[in-house]
């Protein structure tokens, strides 16, 4: 048997029924008004009775913010937590934890957008810099990321923007919160020093460029409970929405980061390995740019995993990115990893939990690029009209 369909009791004490996760997914389904529906509960409630031990909702915003994702889902009014309370409750329901993905986008916006215009909101980032690339489909000859940046004059200002969010998350139900220190969004530029170029306390040394992030955790964690419901999604090898580093500053960014998450006590740190050169192909890998290239068959997880998993940490490891059933498990039984969260393998797989346990293969994408996020006729297309294993 697979030790991923094991129960498993975290380093801080919360029991899960199995060691899978389903990871946040962006669909851009929300079409009312940012809020989930019908569609929504199907699809999470689907996936939760399968099996999951934990379900991390998709990126949630917590301010308005012009992404390329028109119908992506805000937590920002009461109506927005009721909505998503219904959700959670159904989730609950078929034995499933669920986290808040908390989400800000900081540079990688556009402010043509048109919620960014209803609400009058500018684009700010740590540093008045302009991220490269991105693609708006809604807006006429489909612009990159907004070249207008603002530098954010006191960052408390951005956490205290978190913290509104966090509270109504709890007011919904939800068990935690996952924050990402990836993909090029906001946590992620105070990170790394070519989206940060502060002079102040949140700029410059290693130090200053995780402060912005260990702030955060602390005042997540005085709202939620305590750091134990508070998880943390970091790619050290992310090149995506203009967030490359070198592998020098990669090395001493991370070690320092994780150092101080563990220490805090953080319930979950999630390892993505999205950009290393693990020597898996998918239509979601991103090449290295020319400068910034990795040792060959680097893994992120390997190299850092163990600041996270070692005797007496209170913090659980989760990993993800092009994960096979084989190779979780067996980084599992050698005592490497502790959790696997699944991607878009939820996505065409309601339930890959049960896949697991029967030894039946992960169907696969066969309907094209539009799955993920659009177009589609009705929500529900491509989101809820996935076959279950028959086997």
């Amino acid at each position: 048997m697979s030790s991923l369909i094991e129960p498993f009791t975290t380093a801080n004490g919360c029991k899960l029924r199995s060691r899978v996760v389903m990871a946040a997914l962006t669909r851009n389904r929300c079409v009312d008004s940012f809020k989930p529906g019908p569609a929504q509960v199907k699809y999470y409630t689907d996936r939760a009775r399968d099996g999951a031990g934990i379900i991390v909702s998709e990126g949630i915003l917590v301010d308005w913010a012009g992404t390329d994702w028109k119908h992506a889902p805000f937590m920002i009014t009461d109506d927005h937590a009721q909505a998503w309370r219904t959700v959670v409750d159904a989730v609950h329901k078929e034995g499933a934890l669920m986290f808040f993905q908390a989400w800000h986008p900081g540079r990688c916006q556009n402010e043509q957008m048109p919620i960014m215009k209803e609400t009058g909101r500018a684009v700010f980032a740590p540093s008045a810099i302009p991220a490269k690339n991105g693609k708006y489909h809604d807006l006429p000859g489909m612009p990159g990321h907004t070249t207008n940046v603002h530098a954010i004059e006191n960052p408390r200002d951005l956490i205290d923007t978190y913290r509104r969010s966090a509270l109504l998350a709890k007011k919904a139900g939800f068990d935690g919160i996952e924050f990402i220190i990836q993909g090029g969004y906001l946590p992620h530029q105070f990170l790394i020093s070519r989206a940060n170029k502060r002079t102040d306390a949140y700029g410059g040394s290693v130090e200053n460029r995780c402060r912005f992030n260990l702030e955060l955790v602390g005042a997540l964690s005085e709202d939620f409970g305590g750091p134990k419901f508070i998880g943390v999604k970091i790619c050290p090898t992310d090149s995506l929405n203009d967030s490359m580093v070198t592998f020098e500053e990669m090395q001493e960014t991370y070690t320092y980061l994780i150092k101080k998450l563990v220490e805090r006590k953080l319930g979950f740190i999630t390892i993505c390995r999205r950009g290393a050169n693990i020597g898996v192909e998918t239509e979601f890998s991103f090449p290295r740019p020319e400068g910034y290239l990795l040792p060959r068959m680097y893994d992120p997880v390997l190299d850092f995993g163990g600041l996270v998993k070692y005797p007496g940490s209170q913090t659980t490891l989760m990993v993800n990115q092009d994960y096979d059933v084989e190779e979780a498990d067996q980084l599992i039984k050698e005592g490497k990893i502790d959790l696997l969260q699944i991607g878009r393998p939820y996505i065409y797989n309601p339930d890959p939990v049960n896949r697991i346990r029967k030894g039946v293969p992960f169907a696969k994408n066969d309907r094209g690029g539009s799955v993920y996020y659009g177009p589609y006729n009705t929500p529900d297309e491509n989101y809820n009209d996935w076959p279950k294993a028959t086997a």
